[in-house]
């Protein structure tokens, strides 16, 4: 189930790509920058409230990283989208997401347990950047 899940985000942040580039287009990137996530706080403020989730320990300054990382990444998608289309802007990210995720595992960083890294896992990334240069070249 965590497998289909994973691919159905994968999905749903194609055609997120897709619509904010073309609101990024149509307006500006900071402009559908500030919908984006305007539009996702207010469902996410209405989710929490269906869930009655509170927070019950003070948060640490580097839990709000992911949030800012967040902010700037839709940024540079909607800026990038324009000029290299959705299919290269999502094929450069998952290269970098999955080479960054193995050396974030590899070398334990961030307060995550170290994990060799596989020959399966390797290829895949190999494979990877080699399709990218294909669709680039």
């Amino acid at each position: 189930m965590a497998k289909l899940t994973a691919y159905m985000t994968g999905l749903a942040l194609s055609i997120m790509i897709s619509i904010n580039g073309l609101l990024g287009t149509a307006t500006n990137v900071f402009f559908s920058n500030v919908i984006y996530h305007g539009v996702g706080f207010i469902l996410l403020g209405v989710l929490v409230g269906i869930a009655g989730k509170k927070a019950e320990h003070k948060v640490k300054f580097i839990y709000f990283i992911p949030g800012m990382l967040g902010s700037i990444t839709i940024l540079l998608n909607n800026y990038v989208m324009q000029s290299i289309g959705v299919t290269l802007m999502v094929a450069f990210t998952l290269v970098g997401q999955v080479l960054t995720s193995l050396i974030i595992d590899y070398l334990g960083l961030l307060g995550k347990p170290k994990l060799s890294i596989t020959r399966k896992q390797l290829s895949g990334i190999l494979v990877m950047i080699v399709g990218l240069v294909v669709m680039v070249i």
